[in-house]
Formats: structure tokens, sequence, C-alpha cells
């Protein structure tokens, strides 16, 4: 049994933490266990389902710099009371020289696994990029849900060694394929029938770019009065975002979904996926979406990676919206099945890819 600790802050349905659960409900677990250290006092989103497949969850307070020797402590004190891991794999960048050392000190072997690219200039990205350069003399082991993300996290050094992979963020395909009834259902059940929906996933938070999407769909009603929007997700941006729509006057014609558990279900009812992200790793959402066939409208500085289907379209932040607004428009799909097809026979199948994740366990316990 290969015991494998992941270093997370809290287990909520967002793109790095679905995809950990969409590995740990296929893993081979006779195998292979999973726990998981996380930074949040209160139960979240995947902590039952975490239980029930057999997992622990262990929590220490959040790291947020000034805190260093405080946080420091707490974590030696973790380690010292439950270092009988095979492997640490780490998920937050900010902290991480501080787990993974500590984790060492006692024979654990540890893995930095990237989750996002392209990450902009502030003085956030600064400090992660300190981080990240000591990160390359600490752990055994790099990651990146892309090469991108790992070129941006890590360097070309890590990326071109043995050191390095990327782990594609899989999918249990099955559950997107698309479904008219299912859509006809959805539809009907939101007073949607008859409008364009436009719809898009992820948190409320600056890397989505909201504010972006809101004004694209404020110029689009412009147009096709009869759109709708569903935002599905939240975060500490959301009340920012519900303000901008009221004083646009759109509240009507904007319907914000909370966080659902069968988001697969919902994209059957889309027409149009649209993600202006300001930066990503790869945006597993984007999979799930070109699995149910729908059309993406996304940043062009997306990592080209994710281009799996012929429905993508890419378009710069720095062009007019109604060159948004005209590609969601021209947006047409002719089958929507043939996208579940591509997704089904690509390394984001979890099925094919939880392979390669075990793989990547074994050979660094050899």
């Amino acid at each position: 049994m290969i015991r494998v600790l992941h270093v997370i802050g809290a287990m909520d349905r967002g793109g790095a933490e679905s995809m950990i659960m969409n590995f740990y409900r296929k893993i081979d677990r006779s195998k292979y266990s999973f726990d998981f250290l996380v930074h949040e006092e209160r139960e979240c989103d995947f902590d039952k389902e975490i239980r029930e497949l057999g997992g622990n969850i262990f929590r220490i307070p959040r790291y947020k710099i000034y805190n260093y020797s405080k946080y420091k402590k707490e974590v030696k004190k973790f380690f010292a009371a439950h270092h009988d891991y095979d492997i640490v794999h780490g998920h937050i960048c900010s902290c991480i020289n501080i787990y993974s050392s500590i984790a060492k000190s006692y024979g654990i072997k540890t893995i930095a696994h990237s989750h996002s690219a392209n990450f902009g200039f502030s003085l956030d990205t600064i400090f992660t990029n300190v981080v990240s350069f000591h990160t390359k003399f600490i752990d055994d082991y790099f990651i990146g849900c892309s090469k991108r993300a790992g070129l941006d996290r890590y360097g070309s050094k890590i990326v071109e060694s043995n050191r390095f992979d990327v782990l594609c963020n899989g999918i249990d395909v099955t559950k997107y394929r698309f479904d008219e009834m299912k859509r006809n259902e959805l539809r009907a059940k939101l007073g949607i029938e008859d409008k364009l929906v436009i719809g898009h996933v992820g948190r409320f938070t600056y890397a989505k770019n909201h504010e972006f999407l809101i004004q694209v769909f404020n110029e689009l009603q412009k147009v096709r009065p009869d759109s709708v929007l569903l935002l599905f997700g939240r975060g500490e941006l959301e009340d920012d975002v519900k303000t901008q729509v009221q004083e646009l006057h759109i509240e009507n014609k904007v319907q914000f979904m909370g966080v659902v558990s069968n988001v697969y279900d919902y994209l059957n009812a889309l027409d149009v996926f649209v993600f202006p992200s300001r930066f990503e790793g790869l945006g597993i959402v984007l999979i799930e979406a070109q699995a149910s066939g729908l059309p993406c409208i996304i940043n062009d500085t997306l990592t080209g990676e994710i281009n799996l289907t012929d429905q993508v379209r890419r378009i710069s932040l720095n062009a007019p919206k109604i060159n948004w607004v005209n590609t969601i428009l021209d947006a047409k799909v002719e089958n929507r099945l043939n996208g579940y097809e591509i997704v089904n026979n690509s390394p984001y199948n979890i099925d094919k890819e939880v392979q390669h994740l075990q793989e990547i366990y074994d050979n660094l316990m050899k």
C-alpha cells in the first residue's frame, strides 16, 4: 500500500479539487490510499465523500506569510504525529517549501503539482516565483496539468528533465455525453426553453474574469435580448459581480446557479460556453464542456493543449467586446455527440489517466 497525503487549501468544488476527486474515485484503493491535509476548518464540499472512500482529513491554519513561524510549527507538529506517508503530493505553492522540507526530513517523497499558468504580474506572482524557484531544489518530482503550467512554475530545466510529467485533468467522460432529454427537462425547469443560453463554470475570482464576461453578455443583450447567462460557482468576488449585473439592469437575464454537484447535467442545457479567464493551468471545465459537445469561446492566451475539438474559438481579451459577441452568435454545432467521442478517446479520459498517476507513484517509490 502506497500512502499519499494531498496538501491543498480546501476540498471544495474547484478545478484542482475536482481533478483530485476524479482520480480518487478511480484509483486502485487496495494499492493506494489518499489522505488530505487542508487549510480550512469548515466542512467542505467533498469532505463527506472523502471519508466514504476511506480517506482521512486533517486541518491546519492557513499560511499567510506573516504567520510563518506559527505555520511551520503546526506543520512540524502534524508530521511528528503522521510521518508514515510514502508520498506528499503538494497542490499549494505558497507554503510548499515548508511542508515539503519537513516531510522530506522524515524520508517522505514529495511531489509539487502546478495547476495554473500565465500568472500575470502582481505581488502574489512575485512571491509565487520566489517560492517556485526554491521548490526546484526541494521536491523529488514535479507535475503540471499542462506543459505550460510546468514551464511557468518550474522553468524549462525541470520540465525537460526526467523529474517532470504532465498529468492530464482526467474526467469521467460518460457523465458528459450530450443528452437531448436532459437538455429539454432542464431548460423547461429553468424557464429558458426558447432562449440563447450562455454558460460559465468557475470560482468568482480575479483569474476567472467574470467582470469581462458580464460586459460581453451586456453587449450580447443589445442584439439578442432573448439570451440568458448561467453562472455556476461561488467565490470572494460573487457579490461584486452581482452588483455589476444590477447596475447594468440585466439581473433578470443572469442566473447565479451556485455550486452544483451535477454540472455535467446542466452543460446539456447550454448553447455556448464562454471562458475569458486571465490565466489557467488548463481549465478542466473546458474539457468537460467539449465532452458535452459545446462550442467554447476562450481567451487566446490559454494553452493550446486545451483544444481537443474544432469547437474552440480563441479571442484576445483586448479585442472589442463585439468581436466576442459575434463569435458567440456564429457558434454552431451540428452534432454534440462528436465532442464526447473525441474526449473519450483522449488522454483526458480518467480511466486512462488514472493508470498514469499510479505509474508516477510507483516509479517515485522505486
